[in-house]
């Protein structure tokens, strides 16, 4: 019988499921388990979340994609938009150059299907570089987050063609119904079934322990936190 095993700090985890699944939630969950006392995480938000600014800046530090890859301890933000792929990808090979530094993807569709993203993917644990990359088109994002998966989080999708995509990686009947926010999970190399699990927790649980998992910044104080101001909105000052 497979057993639930969280991800060992060099690997592959993709999750997958259509908007409203619980996707972006289970993949925050994640994230929440990683080792921040061994390397920095950047995440990279093409859609602006609203959690993150839940969760605050700090203990978020904000990055720019002409910024160096960080070498200090935490929880990085980007927030791209879809013109800026050429900074995104100058960004990530500046990443896999410097290793032992951990990628989270939001929504990996809108990477490209080549260059440093699939040269991460590929060649990135001997870097030390694990990955989170979360998507809702299974058909639209580049083929290694699924070939080189350790890793599957399945959720609802709502393209036949999407379920053929991860069918052809994860042995079990995708389409076979869930309970509201549970998901399936298959770890590469056990054998079947694969597990189904009950959700993980709500939003609002998942950016406390987030936050608790971050390294606080010395200058942070618990009742003071900046919005991110790249959106174009002004700072929000709360305390």
């Amino acid at each position: 019988m497979a057993k639930f095993r969280l991800p060992a700090g060099d690997q592959r985890v993709t999750i997958i499921g259509s908007t409203g699944s619980g996707k972006t939630t289970c993949g925050l969950w994640f994230l929440a388990q990683a080792r921040f006392d061994k390397r920095p995480w950047v995440i990279f938000d093409f859609k602006r979340e609203p959690i993150f600014d839940v969760i605050g800046f700090p203990p978020i530090e904000e990055l720019s994609l002409k910024d160096k890859p960080p070498r200090k301890k935490g929880l990085y933000l980007a927030s791209p938009l879809k013109r800026d792929q050429d900074a995104v990808e100058d960004f990530l090979w500046r990443c896999f150059e410097r290793g032992n530094v951990g990628v989270y993807v939001d929504e990996a569709s809108l990477m490209r299907d080549d260059g440093a993203y699939q040269a991460i993917l590929q060649q990135g644990r001997t870097k030390k570089i694990p990955v989170i990359s979360c998507t809702q088109r299974p058909v639209s994002v580049p083929r290694p987050v699924f070939s080189e998966a350790n890793y599957y989080c399945v959720y609802r999708l709502a393209d036949k063609r999407d379920y053929r995509v991860v069918e052809g990686f994860v042995p079990a009947d995708l389409r076979a119904p869930l309970k509201p926010f549970q998901w399936r999970w298959y770890q590469v190399g056990t054998p079947p079934p694969v597990l189904i699990m009950d959700p993980v927790p709500p939003p609002s649980v998942v950016a406390e322990q987030l936050r608790g998992a971050i390294p606080q910044p010395r200058t942070w104080h618990p009742f003071q936190w900046t919005a991110r101001t790249t959106t174009g909105r002004p700072a929000l000052k709360v305390g």
